[in-house]
């Protein structure tokens, strides 16, 4: 493996990383507003989802440098495979279904756009 390979798969690991503490800390405190303020069940869902995709797009804007669209883009689908394990452990079961391969390709378009707005951040 060449350096730049390394230097993008380090970059890459970097920001799924990120994404998934972003992740974990942002659902924590959701938790905590659905206990105190008595959240209706239906919402909870749709949190998560946005909560996901802008963890994705954060860790992609802070942590990539180089080739930030293609690496976003697999950092983005990396992260959502971790936080659906993650999410299994905690909740004990592991169920797959259409659900999570929609999961994974939006955290892959999340990280592309997140690479992206990175990239236009950095001026390149």
């Amino acid at each position: 493996m060449s350096g730049e390979s390394r230097r993008l798969v380090a970059q890459t690991c970097k920001s799924v990383c990120v994404s998934a503490l972003i992740v974990l800390a942002a659902v924590l405190v959701f938790a905590l507003f659905i206990r105190l303020f008595s959240i209706s069940s239906a919402v909870i869902m749709p949190v998560n989802q946005v909560i996901k995709l802008l963890s994705v797009a954060a860790g992609c804007v802070l942590c990539l440098r180089e080739k930030p669209v293609p690496c976003g883009a697999a950092a983005g689908a990396a992260t959502a495979v971790v936080t659906y394990f993650l999410f299994s452990a905690v909740a004990g079961a592991i169920s797959f279904g259409w659900g999570n391969v929609a999961d994974f390709f939006f955290g892959a378009a999340a990280g592309a756009v997140g690479g992206a707005i990175g990239g236009i951040i950095r001026g390149r």
